[in-house]
């Protein structure tokens, strides 16, 4: 039997997610065009554990508790069986790089460029059966954006509890959008710190540093600590899922972020399980990851958030705080119920939403 050939384009996280379980797909061979070097900083994926990261769990920092925080209240959610996750992206290359040795894979560190639904690689045109196409695409202006910057900081004292990750704490400064401190405590006097804020501008860095540097003094009594890391980041917050003739997208660029909270990775782990499984028995191969409904709600809720930004951050303590933390854990892996949906649906304010899920259908 001839052997499949698979191009994968991009060496970020879904190609490489890809490339380690390369000698999953039967009868192929690999070639991954990483381009050039990644110079992109090193950095965190956050989720909850499921049965898609099982066989890197070894590498994963867990939390079984989670905090969300408003002025007014707090919530502290438990999972045994599906813990908050974060992972370290250098980490997970270097875990991708070694389950390809002595593979199938050929990495090749050159530039992919495309013409007239072709790829290229120095003006020659790339043989293969399969392209799977992992790399940046630009986003629209004047669209709701996830953006952030965070600081791995050590403190001469205690002064976190590693038990528990602050997921959104709603305690600062609301006046520029949606904006919430996350909080990772690796240790006692060591923990990653990140401004997050869900709007259209991008702030700059003196703002979201402001506002890690009250946070800390306000919450924790810090006011001196030592800064080892520093990481930022934009997501988009609407549903990219970009079509190219004889081409699939993957990862971000092929719809596995979450628009209304962006997470990405393991949605990733869960689109590549399926396009295995697509390839294996030679079915008609698709990137869907999102369901229809998980989409059209994600709309209804931004544009209910573009709309009236100032109530979410009691909405989301509202939203959440009726879910245990396995159904909250399920939700945002989304593989919620339905009667996690009604328990979310419940909690929203009905005349905003009914004007949201108006001005999607009337878009629509």
């Amino acid at each position: 039997m001839k052997k499949k050939i698979i191009n994968i384009f991009g060496g970020g996280c879904a190609g490489f997610s890809f490339i380690r379980r390369s000698q999953e797909v039967k009868e192929a061979t690999f070639k991954f065009y990483l381009g050039s070097d990644n110079n992109e900083k090193d950095h965190y994926w956050g989720f909850w554990r499921s049965k898609y990261s099982n066989d890197f769990d070894e590498i994963c920092l867990k939390w079984n508790k989670w905090k969300i925080i408003n002025y007014d209240n707090e919530k502290t959610f438990f999972s045994c069986q599906h813990p908050y996750c974060i992972i370290n992206k250098n980490k997970w290359i270097n875990f991708c790089k070694r389950k390809i040795k002595n593979s199938n894979v050929k990495i090749i560190k050159k530039k992919v460029e495309d013409k007239n639904s072709k790829f290229y690689v120095d003006e020659k045109p790339i043989e293969g059966d399969y392209f799977f196409d992992s790399r940046n695409v630009a986003f629209g202006k004047n669209i709701l954006l996830q953006h952030f910057l965070g600081l791995t900081i050590e403190t001469n004292d205690n002064k976190f509890d590693p038990s528990t990750v602050i997921l959104m704490d709603f305690r600062c400064n609301q006046s520029r959008g949606l904006h919430f401190m996350y909080v990772i405590p690796f240790s006692k006097n060591k923990a990653l710190i990140e401004s997050t804020l869900f709007s259209k501008n991008v702030e700059n860095r003196k703002f979201y540093l402001s506002a890690i540097n009250s946070y800390l003094k306000n919450f924790f009594n810090i006011e001196f600590f030592k800064v080892l890391k520093e990481e930022k980041g934009i997501i988009p917050m609407h549903h990219i899922n970009f079509f190219q003739e004889n081409s699939v997208s993957i990862g971000a660029r092929g719809g596995a972020t979450k628009p209304s909270s962006g997470y990405t990775f393991i949605y990733i782990q869960k689109q590549i399980s399926n396009i295995i499984y697509q390839l294996n028995y030679n079915l008609k191969i698709n990137n869907f990851i999102h369901t229809k409904f998980s989409l059209f709600m994600d709309k209804i809720f931004i544009k209910a958030l573009e709309k009236n930004p100032k109530i979410f951050p009691d909405l989301f303590y509202k939203m959440n705080s009726r879910l245990s933390g396995d159904e909250m854990a399920l939700f945002m892996n989304g593989n919620q119920s339905f009667k996690t949906w009604l328990k979310i649906i419940y909690s929203l304010p009905k005349l905003l939403f009914l004007y949201a899920i108006w001005h999607c259908i009337k878009r629509n």
